[in-house]
C-alpha cells in the first residue's frame, strides 16, 4: 500500500466517522444537550373519536431541493386526523398544502426559511388524550454528528425522560427511525419519519402514528 493512498483512506475514515465520534462524545460529556428549548409551546388537539391517526413528516425542503411533496404522501395522509411536521420545511406553502388534509402541528428546522421560523416555534409538547408528545427537529442540533441516529437516539432519550414525554417526534437525519424505549417501566417511542423528499442512503418515507386513549403504536412507510 502507497502512503498517498494510505493517507486517503485515513482521510476518509475521519470525514465518515470522525463527526460520529466527536458528536458521540458531546452528548455523553456531563449529559448535556446544547440549544435544545427549555420550554416547549404547549398545544392540545381535542377530539371525540376513540382513536386519532397522526401523520408525520419531515425534511421537505421545498422549494430549495424539490419542487413539490410526492403524490404518495397525500394517500398516506389522506385519513389522518392531524399531520405532524418535524422541521427542514422551508417554506410556509408546504404546511398550507398538508392542511388540506388536516390540521397542521409543525417546528422549525435548522435550514427554513426566516418567515418560517418567525412563525414557528423550536418545540411543541402536544397533548392528545392524555399522552404527552414531544416535537423537535433535533434532539441533538450541534452539527458535528447530529445526521446519525446513533447519535440523535441517546439525545432523544434523555430529552423524552427530562420532559416526561410519551412520545418523541424529531426529524434532521434524513433517515427513517422507529424505537421503544422502556425506562423506569414507561413506554417511551422515539419516530423520525425520516425524509419525504431527499433521504440519506435509504427511500423517502412518513411515519403513521395511531394513538388512542389506552394505547399508542406508530409504523414508518416508504413512499416508493
Amino acid at each position: 500500500m502507497s502512503k498517498k493512498f494510505f493517507r486517503k483512506v485515513v482521510l476518509g475514515v475521519f470525514v465518515i466517522f470522525g463527526p460520529l465520534l466527536l458528536g458521540t462524545f458531546l452528548v455523553y460529556k456531563q449529559n448535556k444537550m446544547p440549544e435544545i428549548p427549555e420550554n416547549f409551546k404547549f398545544q392540545e388537539f381535542k377530539t371525540d373519536k376513540n382513536e386519532v391517526l397522526v401523520g408525520i413528516i419531515s425534511d421537505t425542503h421545498i422549494p430549495s431541493r424539490v419542487n413539490t411533496l410526492p403524490k404518495k404522501v397525500f394517500e398516506v395522509f389522506k385519513n389522518a386526523d392531524l399531520i405532524i411536521h418535524s422541521g427542514d420545511i422551508e417554506n410556509l406553502e408546504t404546511l398550507n398544502e398538508l392542511g388540506k388534509i388536516a390540521p397542521v402541528f409543525a417546528v422549525e428546522g435548522n435550514m427554513d426559511q426566516k418567515e418560517t421560523k418567525e412563525k414557528l416555534p423550536e418545540g411543541i409538547s402536544l397533548k392528545i388524550y392524555n399522552w404527552k408528545i414531544g416535537i423537535i427537529h433535533s434532539p441533538f442540533p450541534f452539527w458535528l454528528g447530529s445526521h446519525f441516529n446513533f447519535v440523535q437516539e441517546i439525545a432523544a432519550e434523555k430529552l423524552a425522560e427530562r420532559e416526561n414525554f410519551d412520545i418523541l417526534i424529531f426529524g434532521h437525519t434524513h433517515q427513517p427511525l422507529l424505537k421503544e424505549l422502556n425506562l423506569k417501566g414507561k413506554k417511551i417511542l422515539l419516530i423520525n419519519p425520516g425524509s419525504a423528499t431527499i433521504p440519506f442512503f435509504t427511500q423517502p418515507s412518513v411515519a403513521i402514528l395511531k394513538i388512542s386513549q389506552k394505547n399508542f403504536e406508530a409504523k414508518i412507510i416508504n413512499l416508493r
